[in-house]
């Protein structure tokens, strides 16, 4: 039976990242990475981690450091174009900004002011802020301050944009921009802006408007952008996760829009209630609102949505009763019909990795990998935490943010290959985190042929 094979060996730790790059080089012969010496603590901002690459013998070529990383994301590492240069975020002085190595020279070429989680082929490069990020809880950074930790919808922080040639650079969307289109910004505290990625045609980004809520929780809206700032579009509001464009006008994602709780905390009531009552009954509404009589089966108000990139856009279902939990899905840049995807760990530690085809609804298991049962060090991570927003820490254990912080929390974050021929992931369940390859040649048949 065809199974994983590993990508990376070598000292220490190995991993990619999120399940929305292309790890590979245009030629399909190198494949980014991260080194990591120790993954038990949250990323310390003393301590580097290495960056390079595989080459196609499976050699480790380690060309710089970076402090701009965190576990589940990585350094937003990325190969630029058809050419064998990659760009990578790191602390530049006293702000979060990017360099630009050239594997071929093995040397560093640019350092530029600003970072990029996604590039355009033509080497137009969007950024975030991560210094709030890290402090809201997100996928930031460790180790420099938010400067606009007092204002709940700053109007200089959001989506940044540079030209890496020539250094043009400007804020393409604010916080205050995203939070006071189509809502009532004072609605929520503490706005931010997170999970940037691009639609195959390059001219669209999409990403999730995410604030805080007095009853704890937190509201997540899917929105969209033009490249050049025009058509924001807000497609949905709710508890809204992972997704990916299906196509150029189409995002996946997993999640629940138009709950009973979503309407209570968008009515004059929720407003007007105290916050510490708002915190205490919420359980009591979720189980009124999500579940039947006693003894029936409790409603599964979740599911794999498919909206049109418009606003208020009406869901259709992407693979209902077939795909029932979350996961990170990324559909195969040669042929859309096809997207790879992971689960998160059932009750006894295990992640699966399957395809999925649209066109015939079909789901193919292809491994299951279960984690480790190595504890974080829970010495180090209370100081590794400072910054991070007292409202997050109160509504997590220091265990579950130590855990989930480290790098002993390893999902699958599954990725194609360009040609579709394989995709690559992180696992931890031999003991340590490496690298994997799955090839999937013989159950896509992708036409190699096909230019993408």
């Amino acid at each position: 039976m065809q199974k994983e094979f590993v990508l990376s060996r070598g000292e220490g730790h190995f991993f990619f990242g999120f399940h929305d790059l292309v790890a590979w080089n245009f030629e399909g012969d190198k494949i980014l990475a991260l080194q990591a010496p120790d993954i038990t603590v949250p990323p310390d901002p003393r301590v580097a981690c290495g960056i390079g690459y595989f080459d196609a013998a499976r050699q480790f070529h380690r060309l710089g450091d970076t402090y701009a990383y965190n576990y589940p994301q990585g350094a937003r590492q990325q190969w630029i174009a058809e050419t064998d240069n990659f760009i990578v975020n790191d602390r530049v002085e006293d702000k979060w900004g990017s360099r630009i190595y050239d594997a071929d020279t093995g040397r560093c070429v640019s350092t530029l002011q600003l970072p990029a989680h996604v590039i355009t082929d033509k080497g137009i490069a969007f950024g975030l802020d991560y210094a709030r990020l890290f402090r809201v809880g997100g996928y930031g950074y460790t180790g420099l301050p938010d400067k606009q930790a007092h204002v709940h919808a700053p109007v200089d922080s959001g989506i940044t944009i540079h030209n890496i040639y020539t250094g043009e650079q400007s804020l393409l969307l604010s916080v205050a921009a995203a939070a006071n289109y189509r809502m009532d910004p004072s609605l929520g505290q503490h706005h931010y802006i997170t999970h940037l990625l691009l639609n195959p045609s390059q001219n669209r980004l999409a990403f999730l408007h995410r604030y805080k809520l007095k009853d704890g929780g937190e509201t997540t809206r899917l929105m969209t952008i033009g490249t050049d700032g025009d058509g924001l579009t807000c497609l949905a509001t709710g508890f809204l996760s992972h997704f990916d464009w299906k196509d150029d006008n189409h995002i996946a994602i997993w999640g629940r829009t138009g709950s009973g709780i979503e309407k209570l905390r968008g009515s004059l009531l929720y407003r007007m209630m105290p916050a510490g009552l708002i915190a205490n009954g919420k359980k009591v509404l979720k189980k009124l609102l999500y579940t039947r009589a006693k003894g029936a089966k409790a409603v599964a108000p979740f599911n794999w949505l498919l909206l049109e990139d418009t606003d208020n856009a009406v869901p259709a279902m992407l693979a209902k009763d077939i795909i029932t939990e979350d996961g990170h899905p990324m559909f195969c840049p040669a042929d859309r019909d096809w997207m790879i995807c992971d689960t998160y760990p059932d009750e006894h530690g295990i992640r699966t990795l399957f395809l999925f085809r649209y066109s015939t609804q079909e789901k193919t298991t292809l491994g299951t990998y279960r984690m480790i049962d190595t504890k974080p060090d829970l010495q180090l991570a209370d100081r590794l935490l400072e910054g991070v927003d007292e409202g997050v820490l109160k509504s997590f254990s220091l265990e579950q943010m130590a855990f989930t912080r480290s790098g002993l929390h390893c999902d699958l974050h599954p990725r194609w290959k360009r040609d579709g021929s394989q995709v690559a992931f992180d696992s931890i369940h031999e003991g340590s985190r490496l690298i994997y390859g799955y090839d999937v040649s013989s159950i896509i048949h992708v036409d190699k042929n096909v230019l993408v």
